[in-house]
């Protein structure tokens, strides 16, 4: 009796074991391949084209009152202690804003 249930036991292993390593390769995932590199230009840079213009003065501007200060006529931008860079208009009489719009 003893052998008989010997040989019972390792049949039962041996097909468990079978089973078991079929589903295993069964449902094995398969390796996500990544994408191919981006190839890589070699080609040596091109310096753009262009001429350099040589001036002994800047360029001219056609503002009247010059850039934003205060013009000869009493107008212009006044900074009343808000954020810097931010200008509000001076009221002349009446109220109204010297500043061209």
């Amino acid at each position: 009796m003893k052998n008989q249930n010997d040989l019972i036991i390792s049949i039962v292993a041996i097909v468990l074991a079978l089973i078991i390593m079929g589903v295993c390769i069964g449902t094995k995932r398969e390796p996500i391949a990544p994408a191919a590199p981006e190839k890589v230009n070699l080609v040596a840079p091109a310096l753009p084209q262009g001429d350099v213009v040589m001036a002994n003065a800047l360029g001219s501007t056609s503002s009247s009152g010059g850039t934003g200060g205060p013009s000869a006529s009493g107008g212009g931008a006044i900074n009343k202690g808000g954020r810097p860079g931010v200008s509000t208009p001076s009221a002349g009489a009446g109220g109204k804003s010297n500043m061209v719009e």
